[in-house]
């Protein structure tokens, strides 16, 4: 079901795995990811959906200032509205993962310890979705 459509970014929910989909088209100006990423949020709360993937490898050169904004300004902002934790995997070019991971401008995997938010990183698409799945089953599976 397609929720969202720009030039730069396709956001669809997938009804049979329950996932969230988000795909820029393209590299996008900090206002286009800002309103990009609020789409998404609002898709979410729609949806009622906390597994996203995100496809990013359209998206070249993906600058600091745009982690920084999505680490600091828009996960804050996901769980009050989600009210539980959500799942972010995020598709990336082997490159981009491999750069993004050796400069720091991505933290690590600890960053996430004790947040509402899980984050991995992809390069191919059927991991990832086997990771949300994974990250599904693990929340219905009594504490």
């Amino acid at each position: 079901m397609n929720l969202f459509s720009t030039p730069y970014l396709e956001i669809t929910y997938d009804s049979d795995r329950q996932v969230l989909v988000a795909k820029w088209l393209r590299g996008v100006m900090p206002f286009e990811l800002h309103r990009g990423y609020h789409a998404l949020l609002d898709a979410a709360e729609e949806q009622q959906c906390r597994f996203w993937l995100l496809d990013v490898r359209r998206r070249a050169g993906i600058d600091s200032a745009d982690i920084l904004w999505t680490l600091n300004e828009f996960l804050p902002l996901v769980h009050p509205r989600l009210k539980r934790t959500t799942y972010l995997a995020f598709l990336m070019l082997p490159h981009h993962l491999a750069g993004d991971l050796s400069d720091g401008r991505v933290p690590d995997a600890t960053y996430y310890d004790n947040r509402p938010y899980r984050n991995e990183r992809f390069t191919e698409t059927e991991p990832a979705l086997e990771w949300l799945q994974q990250c599904q089953l693990m929340e219905t599976v009594p504490r």
